[in-house]
C-alpha cells in the first residue's frame, strides 16, 4: 500500500554528492563507528548474520542524514525515491552489466 505523504523532491547531481558525502561522513562518526563495529562482531564473519545485524545498523545511520533531505524512513516508498533518476546516464560506463 502506497504512502499519503507526498514523495520527496528529485535530487539534482550536485545535491547527491552532497548527501552521499554526509552520509560517509556519518558512518566516519565515532559512536556510529563503534555501531558499526559492533554489528560487525555480532555478525561473526557469517553473511547471514551481516544482513541481520549489519544491514539495519546501516540503514539507521544512512536514514538519520537523508531524512533532513525530505525523505521517508518508513519503508513505504522507501529513502530511494528521490533517488531514480541519480546515477550513471546509459552508455555512462557503469560498471554493472
Amino acid at each position: 500500500m502506497a504512502s499519503a505523504s507526498a514523495p520527496p523532491a528529485a535530487l539534482s547531481a550536485e545535491q547527491a554528492k552532497v548527501v552521499l558525502a554526509e552520509v560517509i561522513q556519518a558512518f566516519s562518526a565515532p559512536e556510529n563507528a563503534v555501531r558499526m563495529d559492533e554489528a560487525r562482531d555480532n555478525a561473526c564473519n557469517d553473511m547471514g548474520k551481516m544482513l541481520q545485524f549489519v544491514l539495519p545498523v546501516a540503514t539507521q545511520i544512512q536514514q538519520e542524514v537523508i531524512k533532513a533531505y525530505g525523505f521517508s524512513c518508513d519503508g513505504e516508498g522507501g529513502s530511494d525515491e528521490g533517488w531514480r533518476g541519480v546515477g550513471p546516464r546509459e552508455g555512462a560506463g557503469s560498471l554493472g552489466p
